[in-house]
């Protein structure tokens, strides 16, 4: 006795069926990782862009701080005092100031220095002063304490330094490579622009943040700030 083979049309599926199947789960994964990426790629990113703007501007906060509270310092038995800036220079600058002082009732100043390394981070160290000749001040030849205020730095570029300096008539000041402003240059300053290029991030991706901050010093009678 011979058995009819009855057809049925759940009789599943063929392999061209199961061939463009599959290949529609294919692209669909596709699609699902690819969007996935792009999502967390954007979300580090953004990340990235946040971070470069925290940096740029709390280091600019307390750079912007300290040179504001830069100050002359009396010299015993001289006429002129000591100016404000002790080194002038693209990449670095070493000031006296009054900063800090709490409810002192003989605040010290206090010498900063700010200076970009060779891991392209900018250092601030401080220097404490004592008294001399009973109201005069002098400083510390041993520094007090470094820390770091700003990190991952742009590299140098002497066409956009950290800082510049300019006069009462917005002419600036230019230091020699490598140098420092002269004593003369140095007691005409009556600005320094700050000019911080930070990149946190190094894929590439996101672009670096500059943030552009010119200060005037209060103490000297020049109590201007211009953000850029």
């Amino acid at each position: 006795m011979r058995a009819r083979v009855r057809k049925s049309g759940d009789a599943g599926f063929s392999l061209v069926e199961l061939m463009v199947a599959l290949g529609v789960f294919g692209l669909l994964m596709t699609l699902v990782v690819s969007l996935v990426i792009s999502t967390v790629r954007g979300l580090n990113d953004q990340r990235a862009g946040m971070e470069n703007s925290r940096v740029a501007s709390t280091s600019m906060n307390e750079l912007t701080r300290v040179i504001r509270a830069g100050t002359e310092i009396p010299v015993y038995g001289v006429a002129d005092n000591d100016p404000v800036f002790v080194y002038a220079g693209a990449e670095r600058l070493v000031l006296n100031a009054f900063i800090d002082a709490g409810t002192a009732a003989d605040p010290p100043p206090v010498r900063v220095e700010f200076a970009r390394n060779a891991a392209n981070e900018l250092v601030e160290t401080r220097w404490y002063a004592y008294h001399v000749h009973t109201t005069y001040w002098a400083f510390n030849a041993t520094s007090a304490f470094s820390r770091t205020v700003a990190r991952s730095l742009l590299p140098v570029d002497a066409a956009v330094p950290v800082f510049t300096y300019w006069d009462k008539n917005e002419s600036q000041l230019v230091p020699p490579a490598g140098g420092t402003l002269t004593t003369a240059q140095i007691r005409n300053v009556a600005s320094v622009k700050v000019t911080l290029r930070v990149q946190t991030d190094g894929s590439g991706r996101v672009a670096p943040v500059m943030i552009q901050n010119e200060v005037g010093m209060p103490n000297l009678g020049i109590a201007r700030v211009e953000v850029d």
